[in-house]
Formats: structure tokens, sequence, C-alpha cells
């Protein structure tokens, strides 16, 4: 069978003026090979179309019925066409995020938000992961853009930039002695029991915990290891250590925790957003640019707020 698309056209201009004249004017082309075209494909369906008088046409039951699945074959060719154009634009299509639970506070459910309110045809699909699994995950191509701790890993053939940095808080059992004070001095956690992520699946926060104690004359005594930040807050506020934690898990309310900013400050814990250099999806770019534009919000809140917790530096550099 060699029915065209523009066969469809034509066919439905005639059904819905029922009169040729009048469609021929409409698709801009001569009667008589308007006439002609409906003729081959009654032709080629091996139906007739309309019922034709000298007077007046009208559809045949087949035609009523082949004028509904015109037009939707139509639509659906001009919907493709439209999801095509909106995916060179990176408007259309699918993306996987990756995204560190520590930073499931702030960033990334604003940027989720935005994204798929402004781009509804793109199925975006996110999951949790360490930083750890997210790079294997880039590697191996089952997730496009992933937010990651950017010291725990080579790069290699990925780009990662870095999104935001910010300062640790801790987070204290509501009867700890240090919720009597504003500010926490770090040294004066070193006999306290650390509640951390397992080094095992390279979460973001266990080498930078170790880290920053170790500058400050100590290696902390770890337990209760989980990569979740809830779990986390659930064993600091059962009593059985403290937990120093991304300012933005400050959003999360717990019963029985209580969060305080360290003083003096301490390293900075960084966000970065990395992918794979050879992934050409446009929707990438597109989805960065979300992300920079969330960044900015965040930083522009916490400074009217008079915060000095969040976020102090300029947005997306390159990481070193």
């Amino acid at each position: 069978m060699n029915v065209e698309l523009r066969h469809l056209t034509y066919f439905v201009a005639v059904a819905e003026e029922l009169n040729f004249g009048r469609a021929a004017e409409r698709l801009y082309i001569a009667q008589p090979p308007l006439t002609r075209q409906i003729r081959q494909l009654e032709q080629e369906l091996g139906v007739e179309l309309f019922h034709r008088t000298t007077r007046r046409i009208e559809l045949t039951k087949a035609g009523q019925v082949y004028l509904t699945e015109a037009r939707r074959v139509l639509a659906q060719v001009e919907e493709a066409a439209t999801l095509a154009r909106l995916a060179s634009r990176g408007e259309a299509g699918q993306l996987v995020v990756g995204f560190e639970g520590s930073s499931a506070y702030d960033i990334v459910p604003l940027t989720v938000k935005t994204f798929s309110k402004r781009f509804p045809r793109v199925s975006l699909i996110v999951r949790e992961m360490t930083t750890g699994e997210q790079v294997k995950a880039l590697h191996a191509a089952r997730i496009g853009v992933g937010f990651v701790v950017p010291t725990l890993f080579d790069t290699g053939d990925l780009i990662v930039k870095t999104v935001l940095r910010e300062p640790p808080i801790v987070a204290l059992p509501q009867e700890h002695p240090q919720t009597q004070h504003l500010t926490v001095n770090l040294e004066d956690l070193k006999d306290e029991t650390f509640i951390v992520c397992p080094r095992h699946q390279k979460c973001g926060l266990y080498d930078h915990i170790i880290s920053v104690c170790r500058r400050r004359g100590f290696s902390p005594r770890l337990t209760q290891e989980t990569d979740e930040v809830q779990s986390i807050l659930g064993f600091v506020a059962a009593g059985l250590g403290v937990a120093l934690l991304p300012a933005s898990v400050r959003h999360l309310q717990r019963s029985g925790v209580v969060y305080r900013q360290l003083q003096p400050p301490i390293e900075e814990l960084e966000l970065a957003i990395a992918w794979r250099r050879e992934n050409l999806s446009p929707t990438i770019p597109v989805f960065l640019e979300i992300v920079r534009e969330i960044a900015r919000q965040i930083n522009t809140e916490n400074e009217r707020e008079g915060e000095d917790l969040l976020f102090k530096m300029p947005l997306l550099h390159d990481c070193q």
C-alpha cells in the first residue's frame, strides 16, 4: 500500500470542508490534482471515502472511521516533529540524575522542581547514590549527571564543575552539654563518638571528617556507619554520638537533634556536578543552567537572611 502523509492531509481537508473547491483553496493547490489524489487514496484503500453527487459530497461510514485515524496519525507526526525540535534543544527526552544524600535538602530538590516545571517533556529520574556509586554509574552511562564530592576520585574522562561549598555543622543529641553554647569548637568534641557514612562506599563525608579532625590534632572515634542522613540523625537523636554534616541539612528538623555552628569554622564541603566528557546530550547544558540559577538563589536568600553558613564562592568553577 502506497499511502503518503500528503494523502492524509488532503483527505482531512476535504472531509472537513465537504467541498473540493474550498479544500483546494485551503491547501493552496488546484482542485483537479486534489480530486485525483483523493481518487488515488480510495484506490489504494479499496474503499469509497466519500459519497459524491452533483450537488454535494459526504463521508461514507468508511470515510468517517478513516477521518478519525487520519487525524490521529497527523497529530502523532506533528507531535514527533515537535519532540524532535525540543530534544535538539535539550527540552525533551530523559535525564537520569544521581545525588549524594547530604545534598538532598537544598539544591537538588529545588533544581529538580524548577527543571521539571520548566521542561515537562523531559523525563527526569533522580537516584540517591554515594559519590563512588555515581562515578561508576557515569562511566557506565547509567546516569547522565551526578551531584558528587569532587575530592574523592580521579576525574578521568569526567567533566566536574564545583556547584557550591558549605561549612559543616555539628548535629548533637538534645541533652548534650555543648547544646548550651551557640557555637562549638571541634576540639571540644575530640572525646566524642562520631557517626559517619561507610568509607568503602566512598561517601562524601567520611574522608572530610577524618581530614578536618586530624588537622585539629585528634583522630575521631567512629561508629554506626550508615550512608543515609536520616539514619545518621536517628543515631544522634538516640544519644549514640555526634555527626558532622553539611549546613544545608539544618533544614531537616529532627526531634532530639540540635544543630550548632563550628567556631572557628572548619574546611568547607564541596558539592560538584559531573558528567562524561563524551556525553553530548543537549539536555545536560539545559540542566546545568538550572543548577546555576538555583545556586544563585540560595546565595541570595542566605545573604538576605544574614547567614554565614552556606556557599560563599563563585558558581560552577572547574575543579582543580
